[in-house]
């Protein structure tokens, strides 16, 4: 997976490349940006920033209902997480699920996330979304959301058997 050049929109890793690795690297700068804020006006400001009209719309985006579950299951009272909780993200895995055509590509991310809130726990998160590109960048396609992604433990027999591939970067 090409490494990113730049930083866009929403303080979004960006400048990927336009072939599907680069909607890979696209959509794990945007899954990082979103899981380590966890915060709910971030992870809109990046939905919108980052997605073509037509889609679900920041509110129902798959990401925000993650971010909510995780800030009540930590008991946050705000729509952000608590400035002593610590999330990492980083990318373990990626899938191109198909293309159709240059600027099209259903990509996903497999995540290695560590939470340290009390104690330390970590897990394996996939996500996949369209992803086009748009103006020199790939964006959040429109559309019906795509299948939900495994969320396997990065590097398991049972990731490989779903197809996510290690992630490298170039």
């Amino acid at each position: 997976v090409p490494a990113a050049t730049t930083t866009g929109p929403a303080g979004v890793a960006s400048g990927f490349p336009h072939s599907p690795e680069g909607a890979v690297g696209q959509l794990a700068a945007l899954d990082v940006r979103v899981v380590e804020a966890m915060s709910i006006p971030v992870t809109h400001a990046v939905y919108d920033a980052w997605a073509l009209p037509g889609g679900v719309g920041a509110t129902d985006w798959e990401l925000t209902g993650h971010v909510r579950a995780f800030l009540t299951a930590a008991g946050t009272t705000g729509n952000t997480k608590d400035a002593t909780v610590l999330v990492t993200a980083t990318p373990a895995a990626g899938q191109v699920k198909g293309t159709d055509g240059p600027d099209w590509v259903l990509a996903c991310v497999l995540l290695d996330v560590r939470v340290a809130i009390v104690t330390d726990a970590r897990l394996g998160y996939g996500h996949c979304e369209r992803m086009q590109w748009s103006d020199g960048r790939w964006l959040i396609g429109p559309g019906t959301p795509a299948a939900t992604a495994p969320s396997t433990w990065p590097g398991s027999d049972l990731a490989i058997r779903a197809g996510w591939r290690t992630w490298t970067t170039s």
